[in-house]
């Protein structure tokens, strides 16, 4: 039998990569030079062994589900074109068992995205503490001041409408396959305006989609053991093409990825507050740590209403056609 990477001997790193400290942790991603050079700016696929661990085998997945809070088991369901985002749906909390809501979202057209599962679970909080542990000693400079991480449990057929995430994401691909579209953060893509209104939480991650945008997208095809990446803000979408998919969605931030992001909030705040003083993404010298404060009085000054979140309008029913029961 093929012994189990996560139950033994240390494990090395492509292109002769070695860790710092190497003993204190069995090795999970396997990176050679360009990959280490790349973390952080991508669009970047690289190889990892997370998917071998037994957390992430379905006994052990419907066991998870069983443990944590159903208020951090967050459903979705969707349409088939990405350019109709009024067809996501948000459900309600579902108290289905764990192997039960695995079928019926292996069947049907489900996306369940478990919140913050770290903080429920130990094991996959020791698990993405590893991760960035391998990740800081391989990546010089990088220093991550907190790191979040988010379950997907997806239907063969689901998708992710194009949108922009407000801080660094890597996704860590364990089970079936799929494909990212990530595109350029240019003015085409996402305007100032709108990412400005998602990072100050006045309108949700999604955007308006044109198929056109394709052409300029990197594609990337993600099977059990890749991890891709991809620029802070950069627009992307997901389209599961086989096989029941789990992933582990991982947000990090740090001291560089904070301040584009204080920057990018108080330039919303100026074009609320101060129009007539042009927005900039400058993150250098006294005028940006100037505008920072003065967006931070802005900001406390315009009353903010925040991102409505879609009601919810479904229950996740086995014995409905795609395990969906609309309610509204």
């Amino acid at each position: 039998m093929k012994k189990n990477r996560f139950e033994g001997s240390r494990v090395g790193h492509a292109d002769g990569v070695s860790r710092k400290n190497e003993g204190k942790q069995l090795g999970t991603i396997e990176w050679g030079f360009d990959d280490i050079s790349d973390w952080g700016r991508g669009p970047h696929r690289a190889r990892h062994r997370l998917h071998e661990h037994p957390a992430f085998q379905p006994g052990a997945l419907a066991d998870l589900l069983d443990r944590v809070p159903r208020d951090i088991v967050h459903p979705y369901t969707m349409g088939s074109d990405p350019a109709r985002t009024d067809q996501w749906r948000r459900g309600e909390v579902t108290h289905l068992s764990g192997a039960q809501l695995l079928e019926v979202v292996e069947r049907g057209r489900l996306w369940l995205n478990i919140v913050d599962v770290g903080t429920h679970d130990p094991t996959i909080a020791d698990l993405t503490r590893g991760l960035y542990a391998e990740i800081t000693d391989l990546a010089p400079g990088f220093a991550p001041t907190s790191v979040k991480a988010t379950l997907l449990i997806a239907s063969p057929t689901a998708q992710v409408y194009y949108h922009a995430d407000n801080q660094p994401n890597a996704l860590w691909h364990l089970r079936g396959s799929k494909r990212l579209f990530v595109y350029p953060k240019g003015q085409r893509f996402i305007t100032d305006e709108q990412l400005e209104r998602i990072v100050a939480g006045v309108a949700d991650e999604q955007l308006p989609y044109r198929p056109e945008l394709d052409q300029h997208a990197t594609v990337m095809d993600l099977e059990p053991g890749d991890v891709a990446w991809w620029p802070q803000n950069s627009p992307h979408r997901v389209v599961n093409l086989a096989g029941l998919n789990v992933s582990l969605s991982t947000e990090h931030r740090t001291a560089a990825s904070t301040r584009r992001e204080r920057i990018t909030a108080s330039n919303h705040a100026l074009r609320r507050g101060m129009p007539a003083l042009p927005p900039s993404s400058t993150d250098r010298g006294l005028a940006t740590s100037g505008k920072i404060a003065l967006g931070r009085v802005l900001r406390r000054a315009i009353r903010r209403t925040g991102a409505p979140g879609p009601p919810p309008t479904f229950e996740i029913d086995p014995s409905c056609d795609g395990g969906v029961r609309l309610t509204s």
